[in-house]
């Protein structure tokens, strides 16, 4: 321990910080000289895809200030990033991801983001913390934000979808009544439904007119989606499209069903809000006071992982934590 204290203050630990510091103030720099670079080729992209797709009412400069937020990405960092995810194996999951959850990043972007969030939580532990135990913990947490985000975006997005599903339903009803064809049914809903279903409709019917199947069209965009209502929603439509039927009865049908499943759905939110709120309180609570003991007495807690007893104590504490977050996830989630 006292050998450990020592190296942290010692004059090289200072040293590795201020290289770091170097190292980070070197790659933003170097990040800042591609960024007009990288805004043009993004105009340019985003300008040939809303042409081929001819998405009604699209904003090239809404499009051009969503994508300048990582626009100071230089494309040799994102390219690398790409192959990064490639090499891995999830840069086909984690582009689907992203697609759901509406982010205008590509797979390169988020991974480099990842790496320079994590690098960020780095040294600000070590400016902080005289643990490189803890140290790595903040710069593992600080990595793990930015998919957290993207989790959270997921969820945002796929709930206005479900809330909308309704209400594009009974427009679809209402456009096939009054003697519109499906696909004008489809291309009416996307005009008249807001966003982000406007977005995903007006991708299918774009898919549609540039010769994809409905039937494909549709089940790509509940895949996109990936709410089980929605995609039980496309399925009737597509198994009525090829039995045939009075479609916009079902459409009637489907609605109500999605509606009364949404009421019972927020019931069960109520009911179980006071416990998830229990979980999130006992779950950040020992991570909570042992980031503070290690800020303000680490001599105390590093006990935990410089003896035998303390490591054993530690993996137990581990161990119990993870089953009881199990426990209280099964017990709080209830299916509709």
């Amino acid at each position: 321990m006292i050998a450990l204290t020592s190296l942290l203050g010692s004059p090289l630990m200072l040293a590795v910080v201020v290289l770091m510091a170097f190292v980070a103030l070197f790659i933003v720099f170097w990040m800042l000289l591609g960024t007009g670079a990288r805004l043009r080729r993004d105009r340019e992209i985003g300008a040939r895809m809303r042409a081929a797709a001819r998405v009604p009412g699209a904003q090239p400069e809404a499009r051009d200030k969503a994508n300048s937020a990582v626009a100071w990405l230089p494309t040799g960092v994102v390219d690398f990033g790409g192959k990064v995810a490639s090499k891995a194996g999830f840069s086909e999951n984690l582009g689907h991801q992203l697609e759901q959850g509406g982010l205008p990043l590509t797979t390169g972007e988020f991974v480099t983001i990842t790496v320079l969030a994590g690098f960020a939580g780095g040294i600000v532990g070590a400016i902080l913390l005289q643990s490189i135990v803890f140290v790595m913990g903040v710069a593992g947490v600080a990595a793990v934000v930015p998919w957290g985000i993207m989790k959270m975006a997921i969820r945002r997005r796929v709930t206005r979808l479900h809330n909308q599903l309704p209400d594009v339903m009974t427009i679809m009803a209402s456009s096939l009544r009054a003697g519109h064809s499906f696909l004008q049914a489809l291309d009416t809903v996307a005009k008249e439904i807001p966003e982000p279903g406007a977005e995903e409709f007006n991708r299918a019917v774009a898919e549609i007119r540039l010769g994809r199947s409905v039937e494909d069209a549709l089940q790509a965009m509940a895949d996109r989606v990936g709410n089980e209502d929605f995609q039980w929603a496309i399925m009737a439509v597509n198994i009525q499209r090829e039995v045939g039927g009075n479609l916009a009865e079902i459409l009637d049908t489907v609605a109500d069903t999605v509606r009364e499943r949404a009421t019972i759905r927020r019931q069960v939110d109520v009911l179980t809000t006071e416990g998830k709120l229990s979980a999130y309180v006992l779950i950040g609570l020992p991570f909570a006071i042992a980031f503070y003991m290690a800020t303000v007495n680490p001599d105390y807690i590093s006990l935990l992982y410089t003896t035998s007893l303390g490591r054993v104590m530690l993996i137990g504490a581990c161990t119990l934590m993870a089953v009881g977050i199990f426990w209280m996830r099964r017990i709080v989630k209830i299916d509709v």
